[in-house]
């Protein structure tokens, strides 16, 4: 590629340093403050249209907010006189990823877990910007005296959108995969929307190569290799690595989720689950085989549709648009996972309560308020609230932050029904509306009497509701406990068996909607507040009179 000795008559090309799909990285000096710095010349396909340089420029003025120790600063952007771009970033010393890997085979849990908490921190920041990498991969961390530094932010999505201006998606009209397939999400291999959980995955496929020396999936194909991203179950990571610690194992298998839902949420919630996964026993996780909840979520109740339709699907999509380019918009049906794993989601109109194991159900009503938000207090909250409850009362209430904003979250008592379920109320188009409910009360547990605590399980800054179910026949330490990510629309539950153990640790039953390692920080709440209760039934009261109202 013929590169000019002066870029933007600031820039002196020295030497090349690398090259990949995108483009060709040089060495060059800053000529007026006579320091190195590192220039990217993409490649000439990426700039066919017109347009694209200003959208160019639009995108590099917000991958140039992120400022942070683990990210290459962006210094300049441009378009040399044949149209091709360039990006200016400051020069970082020290080897990739993929070289560190190349000399060593795999890395311990230690350093493994050390690299990708660092990455999580770039991420958190980024993705608070708005900016999704989409291109994580081994060739794009480098691994030097100040840490780890993540290269090309954002750079994908620049080049995505110079394909879109060209008729395309997923590749140039030349072919030209954006992306990297071995380390792609999903949703990024089927062509779908991706956001910041598809980094999550692509950090769980850096992880995964980390520590088993090789990544998931391999294979010569590029076709193969995206039906395989898009389809099929990661190879359990203790097949491949014996000694490699089960909640460890199972944090990198969440974030190989095939539904982005089913990822840690935040780049930060993930952080602090590989963090606890290598200083939390076995013994906080509920009793079942090592990865079997992952392998199930993944691959358990998949249509034969989705079997078969899916992999033809990308292998046809991928043929076409090598041959033509792919006009995206179309889309394989997700796997199915477990119901019990669903959230509480307000479209799933088709299920029935029972469909949900007593423990979800969906809302069809359109019931609303127009109390402004803003103003809210618990009084306008429960008259908000008094609304939705058809019949019933309004029992404990509590107004938390959510991504789009406050929201009500109110127990509701049917008591002749006898049963008790809570509502999630949330504004939306200047209205509160029922966005989604869970059940409370199960077949054989029923009548109970609840209330309702403000938790920040996974230390993301959004607050969860911690429900807590009294067995109405008093049967000693019987309780029901649920936790409710009103984010995500998902409960996590589990039951006190009213036994302890010799030490006076509660004994719990887990129900399998806790069982993933998403679900690990909330199972670390459960307990902790499972806990409380025995203790505080266990304290000598000085009081006679004093009841337990919990």
């Amino acid at each position: 590629m013929d590169v000019p000795q002066f870029i933007a008559g600031r820039f002196r090309i020295e030497r090349e340093i690398g090259t990949g799909g995108m483009g060709t990285v040089y060495l060059a000096t800053h000529l007026d403050l006579e320091r190195p710095v590192a220039v990217k010349i993409i490649r000439r396909e990426f700039a066919s249209d017109a347009d694209v340089a200003d959208r160019f420029l639009r995108e590099a003025r917000t991958m140039a907010k992120l400022r942070h120790p683990n990210a290459a600063m962006i210094l300049d952007v441009g378009n040399l006189p044949d149209g091709r771009h360039f990006i200016v970033m400051e020069f970082v010393e020290g080897e990739t990823l993929s070289q560190a890997l190349a000399r060593e085979g795999r890395f311990s849990f230690t350093r493994s877990v050390g690299i990708a908490t660092q990455i999580c921190d770039v991420l958190e920041e980024a993705h608070r910007l708005g900016i999704v990498h989409r291109d994580l991969k081994p060739s794009n961390i480098l691994l030097g005296k100040r840490g780890v530094c993540v290269l090309d932010f954002g750079v994908a999505k620049v080049l995505a959108s110079s394909a879109e201006s060209t008729a395309t998606h997923a590749s140039t009209g030349s072919g030209q995969l954006i992306g990297t397939p071995r380390y792609m999400s999903p949703e990024q291999c089927l062509g779908q929307r991706v956001g910041a959980r598809s980094d999550l995955y692509s950090l769980g496929v850096l992880l995964y190569e980390m520590l088993a020396g090789r990544p998931p999936f391999v294979d010569p194909l590029q076709s193969a290799l995206l039906v395989k991203q898009a389809t099929v179950p990661a190879p359990p990571l203790p097949r491949l690595r014996q000694d490699i610690p089960r909640p460890l194992a199972l944090a990198v298998h969440g974030l190989l989720a095939k539904r982005p839902e089913d990822r840690p949420r935040t780049a930060a919630m993930a952080k602090l689950l590989l963090e606890r996964s290598l200083t939390q026993s076995d013994r906080t996780l509920p009793d079942m085989e090592p990865l079997s909840a992952m392998v199930a979520a993944a691959d358990a109740g998949r249509g034969l549709v989705f079997r078969v339709g899916a992999p033809l699907f990308l292998v046809t999509s991928f043929s076409a648009l090598l041959a033509w380019g792919y006009t995206g918009g179309q889309t394989a049906t997700a796997p199915k996972i477990p119901e019990e794993a669903l959230p509480v989601a307000a479209s799933r109109v088709q299920m029935t309560p029972a469909s949900w194991r007593n423990e979800t159900a969906p809302v069809t009503g359109t019931r609303e308020s127009r109390m402004p938000v803003e103003q809210l207090s618990l009084d306008q909250a429960r008259k908000i609230a008094a609304r939705f409850t058809r019949g019933g009362s309004v029992g404990p209430l509590e107004i938390v932050d959510t991504d789009s904003g406050p929201a009500i979250v109110v127990v509701n008592n049917q008591r002749k029904a006898g049963t008790t379920n809570f509502l999630l109320l949330q504004k939306r188009d200047g209205k509160y509306r029922l966005s989604a409910q869970g059940r409370l009360d199960t077949k054989d547990f029923s009548h109970a009497s609840w209330s309702a605590d403000v938790v920040d399980a996974d230390e993301d800054g959004y607050q969860e509701l911690l429900f807590v179910g009294k067995d109405s026949r008093e049967r000693g330490n019987l309780r029901r406990l649920i936790l409710f990510v009103p984010n995500d629309k998902r409960t996590y539950s589990a039951q006190m068996t009213g036994e302890t153990t010799a030490r006076g640790t509660p004994r719990m039953q887990w129900l399998s909607n806790a069982a993933g390692t998403e679900a690990a920080a909330y199972r670390i709440a459960l307990r902790q507040k499972a806990r409380a209760i025995v203790s505080k039934r266990n304290k000598p009261q000085m009081n006679t009179d004093y009841t337990d109202n919990k």
